[in-house]
């Protein structure tokens, strides 16, 4: 339930003229400043699924007293967001002039753009020229490298959420409920609380839980490519981990005579963060490159070129001085014996059946960097075998801290293992081939803890629980989630 046209805010400083939109978190209006004689848009914390409205007072109440401590969590992160917002100043950013509370809940007050987003623009007039909308996505960019340098990230980048300002054609980059802010030291994100998703414009990663809690821009990167996407061709582009499975379709960039040089750029942007584009900046300079040779390819069927025949080998004659048979089946005979003795030899010696116990042993990669160090068996292959703990390196690029368990040939396999994280949190359960199968996920950030299966290290079929007690937050069905 919205403010009603003509309600008070801050003793009549502001005057609410009406709703511009509402999203899950929040409701944005538009209102008039008397004072200043100017209209400026306010945004009103309101968790949708949670709050209600009491029409005779404009309160803010919760459906239940059971979400209390959920609801203070987000309000507490929409302020805490909104004064590092407010300290934002670059030419294509929105500005946060007040922030204030009121009605039991939260406002922040920032510049009204008169004019309309990229969104309503394409619909209005169709697809974008590519010089167009390449310029568009340019003062968007410097925007993003702006925050990105700060160590925020806006993780909702899409057309609707990029305006362009009628009296001078300006691009400004908006609503910014959803944006997260990183300790520049650490690069771990200062709150834990889920971010939202825009199907077609967020990456993988922030479907899923703590997804982007490590701060990286390639999260941006990914949606900005998307919304330029979405410019040039008027497709919204399938959702991120359609496009892991299945490629992001070329056709219809094709199909509006796209740069090579620009489909390149987005394909790269666009695919899994490990493999993504680095930063804003690459992806500008991947923009402007030009291309010599197509190194990305649609993924539709293509004909497979015929095989060229193998040469037949000439047969070779037999020469008199070659073995006889008899003679041959002789040596093969002795080597086998050779082979067989010198086995058994190995196999009893130190190196071959015995195995070590180890601690603190370096296991390496490929780049000679340490992963972890092992206390506990190696094979004769200086491979972790049986049970044992695993130290990890302080940048293991998955959090982790210390494994307990079983491992096979270097691999984490367990029935009972335990993890730890860097951040605190902590699985128990099994693992197989270094993922999660079944077990327990608590994330003590977020005082909550997952109970069920995984798939390919995912939560899969399972409930989230509030930590310490048995009520639950939200069930996982199939890898999807439904908040209660």
């Amino acid at each position: 339930m919205e403010l009603i046209k003509g309600a008070l805010l801050q003793g009549g400083k502001y005057r609410i003229e009406r709703a511009l939109g509402q999203g899950g978190f929040g409701i944005t209006y538009l209102a008039e400043q008397p004072m200043l004689e100017r209209k400026v848009c306010i945004k009103e914390f309101f968790f949708k699924d949670y709050c209600e409205r009491e029409e005779s007072t404009s309160h803010v109440t919760l459906s239940t007293k059971s979400n209390k401590e959920l609801v203070e969590r987000f309000r507490r992160k929409f302020l805490k967001e909104a004064r590092v917002i407010s300290k934002l100043h670059h030419d294509h950013i929105v500005q946060i002039h007040d922030i204030f509370e009121e009605n039991s809940t939260a406002y922040y007050v920032m510049d009204y753009v008169d004019g309309e987003s990229l969104g309503d623009k394409i619909k209005r007039e169709g697809t974008l020229s590519e010089p167009q909308a390449l310029a568009y996505i340019k003062d968007a960019a410097s925007a993003l490298a702006y925050i990105h340098s700060k160590s925020i990230n806006h993780l909702d980048i899409k057309p609707s959420n990029i305006m362009l300002r009628r009296e001078d054609q300006r691009i400004l980059l908006i609503d910014f409920g959803v944006s997260k802010r990183y300790d520049e030291e650490t690069s771990e994100g200062t709150t834990t609380t889920p971010v939202g998703i825009s199907h077609g414009y967020s990456p993988a990663e922030q479907y899923r839980r703590n997804g982007v809690q490590s701060f990286s821009p390639q999260s941006d990167v990914y949606s900005l490519a998307a919304t330029l996407y979405k410019l040039l061709t008027g497709v919204t582009p399938p959702e991120a981990i359609e496009i892991q499975d299945e490629g992001l379709p070329l056709a219809p960039l094709r199909g509006k005579n796209v740069s090579e040089s620009t489909i390149t750029a987005i394909a790269n942007a666009m695919k899994p963060r490990t493999q993504r584009t680095q930063s804003i900046g690459a992806f500008i300079a991947d923009l402007d490159a030009p291309v010599e040779v197509t190194v990305v390819v649609d993924h539709a069927p293509q004909s497979t070129p015929e095989p060229t025949p193998e040469p037949i080998p000439e047969e070779k004659p037999k020469l008199d001085s070659e073995p006889s048979r008899a003679k041959q089946y002789i040596i093969a005979a002795i080597a086998v014996i050779v082979i067989t003795v010198c086995g058994v030899i190995w196999y009893n010696s130190p190196n071959g059946k015995e195995e070590q116990v180890v601690t603190d042993y370096p296991i390496m990669a490929n780049d000679g960097s340490v992963v972890y160090k092992w206390t506990g068996k190696l094979t004769s292959q200086n491979l972790p075998e049986g049970n044992g703990i695993a130290i990890f390196s302080s940048n293991d690029k998955y959090g982790r801290k210390e494994y307990r368990g079983d491992m096979h040939n270097g691999q984490m396999e367990s029935e009972n293992a335990t993890v730890i994280y860097t951040n605190g949190s902590k699985y128990e359960g099994a693992l197989k081939g270094g993922m999660r199968t079944e077990g327990i996920l608590t994330l003590t950030n977020d005082e909550m803890y997952y109970k069920g299966t995984f798939k390919e290290g995912k939560e899969y079929n399972g409930k989230w629980y509030f930590l310490g007690s048995n009520d639950v937050y939200s069930e996982i069905v199939n890898g999807k989630e439904a908040i209660k």
